[in-house]
């Protein structure tokens, strides 16, 4: 008690303060209708502004959750674009409970990512279990090429990412019938290069360079990234450096792609090409 007294007396003269001034400001926003509603203007300005803070701080920390629900439903609709697309097209296969899309999507999260070794991969965090595959083409949020499927065990997938030097992939100049291999020479995380393109190709910087029809594990028209430089090699075609559209580095989550009829056609191309030797 006696430390009590002897703390009050210490602070007296700030409590006399804080009184008379808790008294001043009450008389002041008593005093006419004009300062009650200046001081109510200020007062709902500050709660307000404390009131977004906590709103933005709480919508930094959904924004994972946020994420992960968007990516959900870019799946589901592109597994439902990829049907309406391809209602009329070959790709579509008929089976006893009706059509089958030509291409299944579904949703990871990276849970492991290098870019600065030769041989890069990425880790998903799904797995057999999940419905993951080999050679399930791995894409951007936005539909640009990452990789695909290397193995899987139950719960997790390894993947060759585009930035390792054993990925190989065919490539085209969107819109044009000029295609190549795509493949990284290892130099830069950015940038892959786009070789054997005839040198009467006409290439213009910006160019978009997609998949190919050629390819049994990504879809075609994906986006690759853009043209960058291009040099003449042997003076007979272009070696192209192109500009990754897919920012590989800060992949948080990923779209899974499965090419149905993938095992199909692949047993029937090293079906024919065995007979020919």
């Amino acid at each position: 008690m006696i430390k009590l007294v002897l703390f009050l007396k210490k602070i007296y003269v700030l409590l006399l303060f804080i009184v008379l001034e808790f008294l001043a400001l009450h008389y002041y926003a008593n005093s006419t209708s004009y300062t009650k509603a200046k001081l109510l203007t200020a007062s709902n300005s500050i709660v307000g502004g404390v009131y977004g803070l906590f709103s933005d701080i709480n919508h930094y920390f959904t924004l994972k959750r946020d994420n992960r629900m968007l990516l959900d439903e870019v799946t589901e609709l592109r597994n439902r674009l990829a049907a309406y697309e391809q209602c009329d097209s070959t790709l579509v296969r008929k089976t006893p409970e009706g059509e089958l899309n030509a291409y299944q999507y579904m949703s990871a999260r990276v849970v492991n990512n290098s870019i600065t070794r030769q041989e890069n991969y990425i880790t998903l965090n799904k797995g057999l279990r999940d419905g993951v595959e080999a050679d399930m083409a791995v894409l951007s949020p936005e539909g640009n090429i990452v990789g695909y499927v290397l193995s899987c065990s139950d719960r997790f997938a390894v993947c060759m990412s585009v930035l390792n030097r054993n990925f190989r992939t065919s490539g085209k100049i969107k819109g044009e019938n000029y295609f190549g291999s795509v493949y990284w020479d290892g130099l830069d995380h950015q940038y892959v290069i786009l070789t054997e393109i005839p040198k009467y190709a006409e290439l213009v910087k910006g160019d978009t360079i997609v998949t190919t029809d050629y390819s049994s594990i990504f879809p075609s028209e994906m986006m690759i990234g853009t043209v960058e430089e291009w040099t003449l090699n042997n003076a007979t075609f272009y070696d192209v450096k192109v500009k990754l559209a897919a920012r590989i580095p800060s992949l948080t989550d990923v779209l899974l792609v499965k090419y149905i009829d993938a095992a199909e056609r692949t047993a029937l191309e090293q079906e024919v090409q065995a007979a020919e030797y």
